[in-house]
């Protein structure tokens, strides 16, 4: 089915969440709650795809709303406001924005009484829901409102507002960290708290349960090597041994948000694993895993399987955390939740989202200057802005990305995604392949269960002209991240692989889905309009061309030559003239 002929009403909303105001202020009439609201208890794999999908539309169009809500106030058209944020609210009653939103508006209709019993309103909700408090900009608004001050300036936010091309350097941050006040630094992270606890023998046989054991202690070890989570080990856990125990109590004696809980049964022949991760503060299980092995082989796939389970695990526990955040008032944020609500707006590959995520990014360094994580994410950022023509002084975000790269790794020397992220930094940058491959075999050899490392290292190998060597490392990012959230973006390196190893059909069949839900992600264009060309389909290759033009006006032959990341002349070639052949540009 081609979807481009189809109306859907999410992939709609997602149009106009990026679009000009009269766009956005239509996004009430489509969004009225989350995607499939009515499909629950499903489990498995679409459970699972349907879990991020919706934090993902709901970020979108809340965003949106927000956005035409702020527009509306600036232009007086506050009866229209209201009407939005009262929609937000009515979805969401902890939404801080909105309730911002109807006190200034009642405000400036000339009702400050109603304004001053909004703030109330906020107050009560967020205490309900979320056992919060208002953050500074609602606080400050309701002071403003009180002393009729309304209009009177505010410069912290104003320049929070303007978009970083780079975050203070760790230096300069931390001497502005010091000089601020006390309530100005409660960023500073910890790292995640998770629990693993003994895997229970359900079987009945006495003389198995040193396979749980093994099992428990090979998941901590695997997720250990993830530095952004602390693990609890043994020691502490072993009081449940044996024991179905409560989640909430779990958390509540071990102080972790997260625990891994697991079973062992043996039946005859086989050997049966279970996994589940489960929230402490509810006692939702948020994945499971269940395999099945022979038991005379079990010795020989233990390694694979604990692999295949803690590689799983670790984006499972980060999209716990996201939408965990996401309900949470944003101006309550700490360093860690600034950065939370980074990561998924960068990945929506949308000029908007990107500018926001810059701000959380910017925000997280600001409230902790030696924050590694946040450094990393932030080397990121600039190489997406570079890559989508969104960032438009190359040199100096490249210059950001790879002091932000030297921070994170400064700060974390054996962190896998620092080094990865530093990696990638070095090759589509900086061209320096050698030292690329050194801080992915490094980073890959700290943690093997990384599966964005693999993705990472799989780009060096096509930029190095070794596409079937990135197919392979593919596999292995694809083992250990079968739901990644994320996945279009690394399986753009696919499409690349495929094109470079002349399979120009599966290339084009690869990119679909990612062209299809993700138009504005404009790395996977150059290799489709290649594949295309080389395919002898003009006309589908010029099309594409208009729409990549459309989205980077300036990309031209001579631009794609100058900045190609492709280390071997024969591939730049080969893509070149693909490129001439749909007509993209000389100059």
């Amino acid at each position: 089915m081609n979807l481009d002929q189809v109306w859907i009403d999410a992939r709609e909303v997602e149009r106009m969440a990026d679009g000009p105001l009269e766009e956005k202020r239509k996004i009430p009439e489509l969004y009225r709650g989350d995607l499939l609201a009515d499909l629950s208890a499903i489990g498995g794999a679409f459970q699972d795809w349907l879990y991020g999908e919706r934090a993902w539309r709901r970020e979108q169009a809340f965003g949106g709303m927000a956005a035409a809500m702020r527009e509306l106030i600036a232009l007086r058209d506050l009866t229209a406001a209201e009407s939005i944020a009262r929609h937000m609210l009515a979805l969401e009653p902890s939404h801080e924005e909105a309730h911002r939103g109807l006190m200034e508006a009642f405000a400036r209709s000339g009702d400050k009484a109603a304004a001053l019993r909004q703030f109330q309103v906020c107050v009560d909700a967020l205490k309900r829901t979320l056992d919060a408090k208002p953050g500074q900009p609602t606080i400050q608004l309701y002071e403003r409102i009180r002393a009729d001050r309304l209009d009177a300036p505010m410069p912290e936010l104003a320049a929070a507002a303007a978009l970083p091309t780079a975050a203070p350097s760790p230096a300069t941050a931390v001497t502005a960290a010091r000089a601020a006040p006390a309530s100005a630094q409660e960023g500073q992270i910890e790292t995640l708290p998770v629990a693993v606890l003994p895997f229970r023998n359900v079987g009945g046989d006495p003389e198995q349960e040193y396979l749980g054991e093994g099992f428990a202690e090979d998941i901590v070890d695997g997720l250990s090597r993830f530095k952004w989570l602390s693990v609890i080990t043994g020691g502490s856990t072993s009081v449940f041994r044996g024991q179905e125990a409560d989640p909430r109590e779990v958390g509540r004696r071990l102080g972790v948000r997260y625990a891994i809980e697991g079973t062992v049964r043996r039946q005859g022949s086989v050997i049966r694993i279970g996994v589940r991760l489960v929230d402490c503060e509810d006692a939702r299980a948020l994945w499971t895993d269940q395999r099945t092995v022979e038991f005379a082989r079990l010795f020989d796939v233990q390694e694979e399987v604990v692999r295949g389970v803690v590689g799983q695990l670790n984006p499972k526990i980060l999209q716990a955390e996201i939408d965990r955040v996401r309900r949470r008032p944003p101006d309550n944020a700490n360093a860690y939740d600034c950065l939370l609500r980074a990561v998924p707006l960068i990945y929506q590959a949308s000029p908007t989202a990107f500018r926001t995520a810059g701000e959380f990014l910017e925000r997280a360094l600001r409230l902790d200057p030696e924050y590694g994580h946040a450094h990393a994410w932030m080397s990121f950022w600039h190489l997406m802005g570079v890559g989508q023509g969104w960032l438009a002084d190359r040199d100096k975000s490249g210059e950001a990305a790879e002091r932000h790269a030297q921070a994170a790794i400064e700060q974390n020397p054996d962190d896998p995604m620092g080094l990865s992220f530093a990696g990638h930094v070095e090759a589509f940058l900086r061209h320096n392949y050698d030292l690329a491959e050194h801080f992915h075999q490094r980073s890959l050899s700290v943690n093997p269960n990384f599966g964005w490392g693999w993705a990472l290292s799989a780009l060096v190998a096509c930029y190095r002209g070794r596409p079937q060597d990135a197919l392979e490392r593919m596999e292995r990012y694809r083992t250990l991240s079968p739901f990644d959230g994320f996945r279009y973006f690394w399986e753009t390196v696919t499409v690349i692989s495929l094109t470079l190893s002349g399979r120009y059909q599966d290339a084009v069949t690869a990119a679909q889905p990612i062209l299809r839900e993700h138009p504005n992600f404009t790395a996977v264009y150059v290799p489709v309009i290649v594949s295309m060309a080389y395919l002898g389909r003009p006309d589908d290759a010029r099309n594409l061309v208009k729409q990549l033009l459309a989205l980077q006006p300036g990309f031209s032959i001579k631009v794609y030559v100058s900045t190609s990341p492709l280390e071997r002349s024969e591939d730049r070639d080969r893509y070149a003239v693909g490129l001439r052949m749909a007509g993209l540009p000389e100059q």
